[in-house]
C-alpha cells in the first residue's frame, strides 16, 4: 500500500468522494481527476511517484515514456524529468489527435517519436484504468507506426473492476500481451483513508465506505 501517494491523490483533491456518473454508465462513488495536479509543485511530485514506479518495475530496461493525449502529456514530461533526476535519462513521447500537415514534421501522429529509432522499448503512462480503451488505441498506434515494444503500462489508479467476464487489467494483459501496473490500488486507497483524519481532514466517512462497498459489490474483482 503507497500511503504516501494515497495522501497526496486525497490532499489535492485528485481523489473525490460522492455520486459520479462514467464513461461505462455505472454510478460510482469516487472519481479520479489527475487533471487537476497542473501546479507546478504537485506535478513535479506525481511525476516522482510515476519514476519510482517505473524504476521499481524496469529498472533502467526501458527507452521512452509515452503519455497518450491529451492529460497524460504532462504525466510523460514530468516522469522522464523525475527519471533524470534518478540518474535515468528517457525520452518523452505523446501523440496527436490529427496527423500535422505542415512543418518539418509533417505527417507524424507523434511528437517526440519521429526522432527515434523503430523498435524501441516503451513504458505507457496514464491516470487510471477502467477497461483500457485508451491503451488498446495507444498500444496500436506505437506497434504500427514506430514497430514499438510496449513493454508495459504504469498507471495512478487500478479501480479493480471487472471487464468483460473478469478484472479488466487481466483482460487487458491477455489481449495485447502488455502488462499493466497500477501505483495503488482502489481498496487501497478506502482502506487507508476510511475514518482517518489527514490534515485535520476526514476523506473517507462510514457513510462513504459503505457506498464503495455496494459498488465493489456490483463491479468489482475479488482480490
Amino acid at each position: 500500500m503507497n500511503t504516501s501517494f494515497i495522501e497526496f491523490l486525497a490532499r489535492h483533491e485528485a481523489i473525490r468522494f460522492g455520486e459520479f456518473t462514467l464513461k461505462s454508465g455505472r454510478i460510482s462513488p469516487y472519481f479520479i481527476d489527475m487533471g487537476v495536479l497542473c501546479g507546478g509543485q504537485a506535478t513535479a511530485e506525481l511525476g516522482r511517484h510515476y519514476a519510482t514506479k517505473i524504476n521499481e518495475v524496469f529498472g533502467n530496461n526501458f527507452d521512452v515514456v509515452f503519455g497518450p493525449a491529451y492529460k497524460a502529456i504532462p504525466l510523460a514530461i514530468s516522469t522522464t524529468m523525475a527519471l533524470a533526476g534518478m540518474g535515468s535519462d528517457k525520452s518523452w513521447l505523446f501523440d496527436r489527435k490529427e496527423i500535422k500537415i505542415h512543418g518539418a514534421d509533417a505527417n507524424t501522429i507523434f511528437v517526440g517519436g519521429q526522432h527515434l529509432d523503430h523498435g524501441k522499448r516503451v513504458v505507457i503512462v496514464d491516470d487510471v484504468f477502467t477497461t483500457g480503451g485508451t491503451k488498446f488505441e495507444a498500444i496500436e498506434k506505437l506497434q504500427k507506426s514506430l514497430k514499438a515494444d510496449v513493454v508495459g503500462v504504469v498507471i495512478a489508479v487500478d479501480r479493480q473492476e471487472i471487464g468483460q467476464r473478469v478484472n479488466a487489467l487481466e483482460e487487458f494483459t491477455v489481449s495485447t500481451g502488455v502488462p499493466v501496473y497500477p501505483i495503488t490500488d482502489i481498496r487501497s486507497i478506502f482502506e487507508h483513508l476510511k475514518s482517518r483524519s489527514i490534515n485535520g481532514k476526514v476523506y473517507v466517512n462510514d457513510r462513504t465506505y459503505q457506498k464503495y462497498l455496494y459498488y465493489r459489490g456490483e463491479y468489482g474483482v475479488r482480490v
